[in-house]
């Protein structure tokens, strides 16, 4: 939408994923591809409030009216159409968009990064404990611009036909030293798992409008669960690890909670719970519960209120490191690894007891 045409994204679609006989699948046939792809995402433009054409949200709306007219349906493949939605605060765009362009549209994108000054945006493996919870305050804060949002296309959409995407969140830090510039490859301590949980844990309870939400960027970009050198290797990444200890909540059903504790004030007025929750229920009834205590220095223990669990098995793996800056290299990979819990027990029927060790994320399983 930036730079290209009408035609060059309609003839990619067709080359992409229709099965008759033209010009464009023909090319794809040369090219060593018989069938189509199944294509279900298609993004039509990116960021174009910025790098991609410095729009404005009525200029963009048009375009995209425009383009994705021609993002067609071949066969029985069914596009879902992506709007590129705002960057954080940006209310307006995601007004303009919703009015003008909302009944074209599958869903709208949306970008939030853990960011303190995009001039300077500091070390990802050097920092300071107020530097910490400075960057908890900024991730939770999420949550209220994800609030503000769907407020705004809750009342364009009252049904919630069009999903929100948050394709692009997490930390971004100031490119390791010595690695290509502009690569954006950065390490991942500690600090960057507990951004990741709570951002999770934020994403959880909006479902019925956040339909994705991808984590920028898998591999060697910015907040990555994989490391990799020019030798063969790879590091997993604390990152990695969060979201490996919270695929369990995947494809199950939300339970919803009431979460009591302490709180810190941090800078520009930000509030850090210093316990951070999510909880769901698979379809085999076995619940899963995730807890991050953020505290830097003291372990917190929790009393969490569920009838029913007289007779159930409950076992947990907890990820923490002696350091918040502690992070995993290819000299020494599992600096940050999840380990075995034993600290949470059941007392009587309906409670359950959970020791939470200071700086610590831990995953329960209750069957």
């Amino acid at each position: 939408v930036g730079s290209g045409t009408v035609e060059e994204l309609a003839k990619w679609v067709e080359y992409m994923t229709s099965d008759a006989e033209s010009k464009m699948t023909e090319l794809r046939r040369k090219n060593g591809r018989e069938k189509p792809w199944k294509v279900k995402y298609i993004g039509v433009g990116n960021e174009n409030w910025g790098c991609g054409g410095n729009m404005t949200p009525e200029f963009y709306s048009d375009l995209y009216r425009r383009y994705q007219t021609y993002c067609r349906n071949y066969g029985e493949n069914r596009l879902y159409k992506v709007a590129c939605g705002a960057s954080d605060y940006d209310y307006n765009w995601t007004e303009v968009l919703m009015k003008n362009a909302g009944r074209h549209m599958n869903g709208l994108s949306l970008h939030y990064y853990t960011v303190h000054r995009w001039d300077n945006k500091g070390s990802a493996t050097q920092f300071t404990v107020d530097e910490y919870y400075r960057t908890l305050g900024k991730a939770l804060e999420i949550e209220q611009v994800l609030k503000n949002h769907i407020a705004i296309m809750d009342k364009y959409d009252p049904r919630k036909r069009v999903g929100l995407l948050v394709d692009e969140w997490g930390t971004w830090w100031d490119e390791e030293p010595g690695t290509v510039r502009g690569h954006l490859y950065q390490q991942n301590t500690l600090r960057d798992a507990f951004v990741a949980a709570l951002t999770l844990d934020v994403f959880h309870k909006y479902t019925d409008r956040v339909v994705m939400a991808n984590i920028a960027q898998m591999v060697n970009v910015l907040q990555a669960m994989i490391l990799t050198d020019d030798k063969g290797g790879m590091v997993l990444t604390p990152t990695y690890h969060v979201f490996r200890m919270y695929k369990v909540h995947q494809d199950a059903t939300y339970l919803p909670f009431d979460l009591i504790c302490d709180k810190k004030m941090v800078e520009e007025n930000r509030v850090v719970p210093m316990i951070s929750a999510t909880a769901s229920r698979d379809k085999n009834g076995v619940i899963h519960l995730s807890l991050s205590n953020v505290d830097a220095d003291n372990s917190q223990e929790i009393t969490v209120e569920l009838p029913g669990l007289k007779g159930r098995k409950i076992s947990g793996e907890i990820l923490t490191a002696a350091n918040l800056t502690d992070h995993n290299t290819f000299e020494k990979p599992n600096t940050v690894k999840p380990t075995v819990f034993d600290g949470a027990k059941i007392v009587g029927d309906g409670a359950l007891t959970v020791n939470l060790p200071a700086k610590s994320i831990v995953t329960l399983e209750i069957k």
